[in-house]
């Protein structure tokens, strides 16, 4: 076995100067010993977490603001580049390689350091930005998106690495709620900076903001990241990397996202293109899981983490949480928009209350896991709040004032910061940390997952509602297919008269639509306090330093070290 050893560059050096290494002469001894380089615990002094903190924050707003910004202006976007029909591509391209990217950046981080990793990511993303505030055409843009989203995708999940790297389990609560407070904010002030900027300057300025926000991240990663380095010898590194099952990964996901973002809304869910892309996703999903299972010594995803109920109910509540986040962050506004008659900035202002209240739960649900060492009470609260916000939600009309609105809003982001951060901790706490990292990317996988089917399903509703009320109106075929694309660029252009008879058509479809995707999420938010109830417990969270077991090294098909727990 090669022998690990910690040590520092001199006496007292800062944190920065220490590295978890393999002694050289070990690995020529035993080259096919279990690579063990990926512990990075390194609890730092308060002082230091605080400039760490600066800098993980900076990560998280960039990478959260970058998708909702776009939100509130794909309408304005595909007007410009006259590709209307493109618009849903034109995010939904981040969203199919930022969520394919997820489940890597775990095992990579785990490899080449978080700090590294973290470097590559934001290189990516800010070429990605600078190559879409340039683009000529609708296809030029979907493409630059998509390799925006293959950076994108793991900068939120290698900054709650890095803060677990450097605080311990029960500490994490309080700098993983602020951190849910600034991705909260993020999502509210997204969508309000994009409209402003799409409709009074140009919609190029959504990514040329990224530019100097990466620059200034990247600052405060190099100055205020004094995280531990990896040494290993490049070819040992890459031996830890399951690259056919990378591929296989990214096939499936790319796969069955595609056929997502397709049906329903581009396509009919039982077309050829739609049915084959699932299916061939599906099958590319099962050879992953079998792959992982039995065919590689390191595993992307470790099926005995799957061993965990709280690794379970995480990832399936997960899972419902990125379907309701989603849907609410496109739909809300929408909504607002063609059911309250609303105008675009004022739709995508009433999103505050909810993100407002978002960040002040997260905070305060961090604080109680800090304080009384407990999260399994603010994830059931949480998820209770949101069920019956989305429920309340269901039944706003055009005669409901703004103070149903906005209290109905409060109530749905009391339970989105209750849900999110509290859950990061619970799945943490029932693995090892040598799974940490993979556990964590898998978690945000099946987040991302979730939003995505989300959006499909509700994007379906929609349209099968309005093409049964365009086709009793007499529509042509090109009228309807263009207002089922758009429709708010579509009543736009019509004469004042014209707009106003089919918006009144058009009114009771739409919030009888926004009704059921509203109950719908009100039903996921319900089944996710059962999922809760049943498979997560209450763990002992750990307050001082991490325990020796599960922390040597990677190790091929490592078990994961016994946990303590209880209700």
């Amino acid at each position: 076995m090669a022998n690990t050893a910690l040590y520092s560059d001199s006496k007292g050096a800062s944190p920065n100067t220490e590295r978890a290494v393999i002694a050289p002469e070990d690995v020529e001894a035993d080259a096919s010993a279990p690579i063990s380089f990926n512990e990075q615990t390194n609890y730092v002094p308060r002082k230091t977490i605080i400039t760490i903190f600066l800098a993980c924050s900076t990560v998280d707003l960039i990478a959260i603001m970058d998708q909702t910004t776009l939100a509130a202006s794909l309408s304005i976007i595909g007007e410009a580049l006259d590709a209307s029909d493109k618009t849903s591509w034109i995010s939904g391209g981040y969203f199919v390689t930022s969520t394919c990217f997820q489940l890597l950046y775990g095992r990579l981080s785990d490899v080449w350091s978080r700090k590294h990793v973290l470097y590559a990511g934001l290189a990516i993303f800010f070429l990605g930005s600078l190559a879409a505030s340039l683009a000529q055409t609708a296809t030029q843009l979907i493409i630059f998106r998509a390799f925006t989203g293959i950076g994108g995708g793991g900068l939120v999940t290698v900054v709650q690495l890095i803060v677990s790297d450097v605080v311990p389990l029960r500490t994490r609560g309080k700098y993983q709620g602020i951190l849910g407070a600034v991705v909260a904010l993020s999502n509210g002030l997204g969508p309000v900076i994009g409209g402003l900027l799409a409709t009074h300057a140009s919609w190029r300025w959504i990514f040329r903001l990224n530019l100097p926000l990466t620059a200034l991240t990247v600052c405060c990663v190099i100055f205020f990241l004094p995280l531990r380095k990896v040494t290993e010898d490049w070819k040992r590194k890459l031996q830890a990397i399951d690259f056919f099952g990378a591929l296989l990964a990214l096939g499936g996901t790319s796969l069955l996202l595609l056929g997502l973002t397709w049906g329903g809304g581009e396509r009919p869910w039982r077309s050829a293109p739609v049915v084959g892309t699932i299916t061939g996703g599906g099958v590319l999903c099962v050879t992953f899981v079998v792959w992982q299972w039995k065919g590689t010594a390191y595993p992307l995803v470790p099926m005995h983490i799957f061993r965990s109920g709280i690794v379970n109910g995480a990832c399936i509540t997960m899972f419902l949480h990125g379907w309701n986040i989603l849907v609410q962050l496109y739909y809300i506004p929408v909504f607002y928009q063609l059911a309250m008659g609303y105008s675009a900035l004022k739709a995508a202002a009433m999103l505050l209350p909810i993100t407002i209240m978002a960040a002040v739960s997260s905070t305060l649900s961090g604080l109680v896991v800090h304080w009384l060492g407990r999260y399994r009470e603010p994830i059931l609260f949480g998820w209770v709040a949101w069920a019956v916000g989305l429920g309340l939600f269901s039944t706003l009309d055009a005669s409901s004032g703004l103070g149903k609105q906005i209290g109905y809003a409060l109530l749905t982001g009391v339970g989105l910061g209750n849900t999110l951060q509290p859950a990061l901790i619970a799945i943490q706490a029932g693995v090892a940390r040598r799974d940490m990292a993979v556990t964590t990317s898998f978690r945000n996988f099946t987040r991302n997952l979730g939003g995505t089917l989300g959006l499909a399903i509700a994007g379906t509703i929609l349209t099968n509602l309005l093409t049964t009320t365009t086709t009793s109106l007499a529509l042509s075929p090109t009228d309807q297919t263009l207002f089922l694309r758009n429709p708010t660029t579509y009543l736009a252009n019509l004469p004042a008269a014209e707009a106003a008879q089919l918006r009144a058509a058009i009114l009771p479809v739409y919030q009888q639509g926004f009704r059921i995707i509203f109950r719908i999420g009100a039903g996921m938010a319900a089944v996710a306090v059962v999922v809760v109830w049943a498979l997560i417990p209450q763990v002992e969270l750990e307050v001082s330093s991490p325990k020796e077991e599960g922390c040597k090294g990677l190790g091929p098909r490592a078990e994961p070290a016994e946990r303590k727990g209880g209700e």
